[in-house]
């Protein structure tokens, strides 16, 4: 037997015909009629007096009747719960994100207001932190999706990769390099610059190329997030060698951002763990924070969904 032809038993009782059920269930008096021989034959006794067109229920089917209320009620319970996930409307939807710190004071609670319009009653939890941070978080459970540069330094999650970024360099808007429409690399040289911390590798890498171009640089201010980065480029106090993604939410009338030459892409992508796959609310929060970031990054350095 199955949870629909305890529905029409229960109807059919409630109305005595199956013109009554099919007016409550919204399906045809074909398919009340057709559920209920079905249930009669599984268990093997009928269940009404056929009489002129009407169902009397025998003692039999009364008897089913208490059990049947209560599964039915549960059914119910179930359907407004589905229902309430699907709208986020739960009361209980609670969702950890973790995020860098350059975007959870930026493009993040603009994120939140649009995904709050889909899931009125929904609850998230924001954290913070450098990207190797952030993976320590997804290991340990404290959040359920996080973002984070590929490729991760640990091999054991599951990625989804989501955007796509170039290199970009921030200056004051009367810094001399501001009159150049790209930044090459020979063009640092001579010029202090401003370079996230020494452990990163894009960092090396930039500074190997430097070398190896024969173009002498001063590291005049290593800040660890992109944010300080354009603070101090603001501040007149160098160039700043940073992700276009990050960049682009600092944007100001202070700053000029021009694309670094040749084109050094950098990828982005959501981390959770295996065997515990987003939920559709993650899944849903994930596609309007792309979204926000395209829109929002429209007109600096190259950035696109992946």
């Amino acid at each position: 037997m199955n949870l629909k032809q305890l529905e029409v038993l229960r109807a059919v009782i409630a109305t005595g015909s199956t013109v009554g059920a099919s007016t409550i269930l919204r399906i045809s008096q074909s398919a009340i009629s057709r559920h209920l021989t079905g249930l009669e034959s599984e268990i093997g006794f009928e269940l009404f007096i056929r009489d002129k067109g009407r169902l009397i229920p025998r003692p039999e089917a009364k008897a089913l009747l208490p059990e049947v209320d209560e599964l039915t009620k549960v059914l119910a319970r179930v359907k407004r719960k589905a229902v309430d996930i699907k709208s986020g409307s739960g009361g209980d939807t609670l969702l950890r994100v973790a995020f860098p710190h350059s975007i959870t004071t930026t493009v993040l609670p603009r994120v939140l207001a649009e995904y709050f319009k889909s899931y009125p009653r929904a609850v998230v939890e924001t954290l913070s932190g450098p990207y190797g941070a952030i993976e320590q978080m997804i290991q340990a459970r404290s959040a359920d999706i996080g973002f984070i540069r590929l490729p991760t330094e640990d091999a054991g999650f599951s990625v989804r990769p989501i955007l796509r970024g170039e290199t970009t360099c921030v200056m004051s808007k009367d810094h001399p390099l501001a009159a150049k429409a790209q930044i090459k690399l020979k063009d640092l040289a001579r010029n202090d610059l401003i370079l996230l911390g020494r452990q990163r590798s894009a960092r090396h890498e930039l500074e190997y190329e430097l070398r190896e171009a024969g173009a002498p640089h001063h590291c005049r201010v290593e800040v660890h997030s992109v944010e300080a980065a354009c603070a101090c480029a603001a501040a007149g106090l160098g160039v700043a060698v940073v992700p276009a993604l990050i960049a682009s939410f600092f944007r100001s009338t202070e700053l000029q951002m021009r694309p670094f030459r040749p084109t050094r892409f950098l990828d982005y992508g959501i981390v959770s763990l295996p065997g515990l796959p987003p939920s559709r609310a993650a899944e849903d929060f994930v596609e309007i924070f792309v979204q926000k970031v395209m829109t929002e990054a429209d007109g600096t350095s190259r950035i696109e969904a992946t």
